[in-house]
């Protein structure tokens, strides 16, 4: 288990290294300068050379990289071009929000397990072709159509026929103990954007849970636990759930790391402070530093989640064991 782990950070270095190389290279090839966004629309050439000086916009792009990977092995993301904050201190302020959302979508999509368990049990029953009929509409629709939907509907036309506003349309609240909401505003902000990124994944985990519970209960162990006289809840709950469930913890784990590293659709449509928004903000902007310490630390939680997920599976599946 320890050389699995061992083996793993050192693929974790490789990835980031990679990811790092390619985020540098597209900033550097696609259209606008940085320098001239600061400078402003009425700059002179003159003013705008100076702030490329300054930034170090001037050198080659290997230079460039070498220098802000050095900050980075000694623990400095960079510093924003446009708020003169270390990206450092901005991934810290705008995590608390990211991680709230993140914890309450997967909180939200887990409960695709047993709607996904109750079709398999009913299969090709009126509940079975309606549950999978309704996964498959709404897994098809795009998070930021949906976020924009329940933007009209519950923070617009709701407060409306209620006479209150119930869902705030952005925003995010203060938060305790980093990401517990502080007050009932603070909470009611979290639903619709919770919501939103939560329920297209319940209906896709609940046909992944379909799908494999069926799998499983085909399974000759099942029909052994059966023929001994088992009670069905016993042979569902026992027996057949441990092993259908591995691919949803796949799923969730791996959707929890890569909201972690930031919702950017979901955030974007409700001005949520975040990761997501951040990163899309410097995007905007062509703020280097930003961009890559924000994509960097996206892809730090997105493979230690996996890695997460991949050291579950023994616990979950004494069958299942990591090479050494």
């Amino acid at each position: 288990m320890l050389t699995y782990i061992v083996r793993r950070l050192l693929q974790l270095f490789i990835v980031l290294f990679g990811v790092s190389i390619i985020t540098f290279v597209m900033l550097y090839v696609i259209p606008g300068d940085p320098a001239r966004m600061l400078a402003g629309k009425n700059a002179t050439e003159e003013k705008i050379q100076e702030i490329r000086v300054q930034k170090g916009l001037d050198k080659p792009i290997y230079i460039q990289y070498g220098k802000w990977l050095g900050g980075v092995l000694q623990g400095d993301l960079g510093e924003s071009y446009y708020l003169q904050q270390s990206v450092g201190s901005m991934i810290v302020e705008n995590a608390p929000n990211t991680i709230q959302l993140a914890l309450a979508a997967v909180l939200i999509e887990l409960l695709g397990v047993p709607l996904g368990i109750y079709s398999a049990l009913r299969q090709y029953s009126f509940w079975d072709t309606t549950l999978t009929t309704a996964a498959l509409i709404v897994w098809g629709i795009p998070v930021f159509v949906l976020g924009v939907f329940m933007q009209w509907f519950f923070g617009l036309k709701l407060d409306q026929w209620l006479g209150v506003d119930i869902f705030p349309l952005t925003g995010a609240g203060d938060n305790v103990l980093w990401v517990i909401p502080a007050s009932w505003e603070s909470l009611m902000s979290l639903v619709l954007p919770a919501v939103t990124l939560g329920v297209i994944e319940v209906a896709y985990i609940s046909y992944m849970q379909r799908a494999s519970m069926l799998e499983v209960i085909r399974s000759d162990y099942i029909r052994t636990a059966r023929a001994k006289g088992l009670a069905e809840r016993k042979v569902v709950g026992k027996h057949a759930l441990k092993n259908a469930v591995i691919p949803v913890m796949t799923i969730a784990g791996i959707d929890l790391g890569a909201l972690l590293g930031g919702a950017i659709l979901t955030e974007t449509v409700f001005a949520r402070p975040g990761i997501g928004l951040m990163i899309y903000e410097a995007i905007g902007r062509r703020d280097a530093p930003v961009i890559a310490g924000g994509v960097l630390f996206a892809t730090v939680v997105y493979v230690f989640a996996n890695l997460f997920v991949d050291l579950g599976y023994a616990a979950v599946d004494p069958r299942i064991r990591l090479e050494e």
